[in-house]
């Protein structure tokens, strides 16, 4: 007897959605930005035993946290803030991507076997559920609230 697909098997033909359980699962979120716009990260909960990562991107610009300025940005659950604020830099920004991440022996890993995230808007919020990849999907692997202000 086969295992069902995980979700990576399901995400390889470019869907960007798929049902599990009544939900919209994702394994990229992507969010309309401009320069200045702010982001606030807000961790809520992540597994104890294993490290879990919410990553950003700025796609041509950057972001700037805490006096530096990356275009990727990883808030490690054991080594980052449980708040973030970051503010989106760069004259040609017009896209945030944000995904979940996760510690497989010391090397930094997403978008394998049952990793993806669902998304639940809230009234000054996004809230994320993320799964990482290991296992069945378990949507408390990382929990973080997200919000983005415009510029202005």
């Amino acid at each position: 007897m086969s295992s069902p697909p995980t979700f990576s098997d399901r995400f390889a033909d470019g869907a960007r959605t798929i049902a599990h359980d009544g939900h919209d699962v994702r394994p990229l979120l992507l969010l309309a930005v401009a320069d200045g716009t702010k982001v606030r990260v807000q961790r809520m909960s992540a597994r104890s035993d294993r490290r879990q990562a919410l990553k950003l991107a700025a796609v041509n610009g950057a972001l700037e946290v805490a006096g530096a300025s990356c275009e990727i940005v990883s808030l490690w659950s054991d080594t980052s803030p449980p708040a973030v604020e970051l503010v989106v830099r760069g004259p040609r920004v017009r896209r945030l991507e944000v995904w979940n991440a996760w510690d497989l022996g010391g090397l930094e890993t997403a978008w394998l076997g049952n990793a993806g995230m669902i998304v639940a808007p809230e009234e000054r919020h996004l809230a994320l559920h993320c799964s990482d990849g290991l296992g069945p999907p378990s949507f408390t692997d990382l929990q973080v609230n997200l919000s983005v202000a415009s510029p202005g």
